[in-house]
């Protein structure tokens, strides 16, 4: 997930990835929330969640 936001959007990608211990994933962008594994049932995002995040970085990127 990590690898694809970075590679579409380079470094200018207003995220944070945070990984913590039990499994916790997290993922902000502009201090909202786009997933989060635990409330998501604790499954890792499949490539179609990680397109609609990747949507939603670049509708943010472009309001700026």
């Amino acid at each position: 997930m990590a690898t694809e936001i970075w590679h579409e959007f380079g470094a200018e990608a207003p995220v944070t990835l945070i990984p913590a211990d039990g499994g916790r994933l997290e993922l902000f962008a502009n201090g909202k929330t786009l997933f989060d594994r635990k409330a998501e049932g604790g499954a890792y995002p499949d490539m179609t969640r990680v397109r609609e995040m990747k949507k939603q970085i670049a509708e943010m990127m472009a309001a700026r």
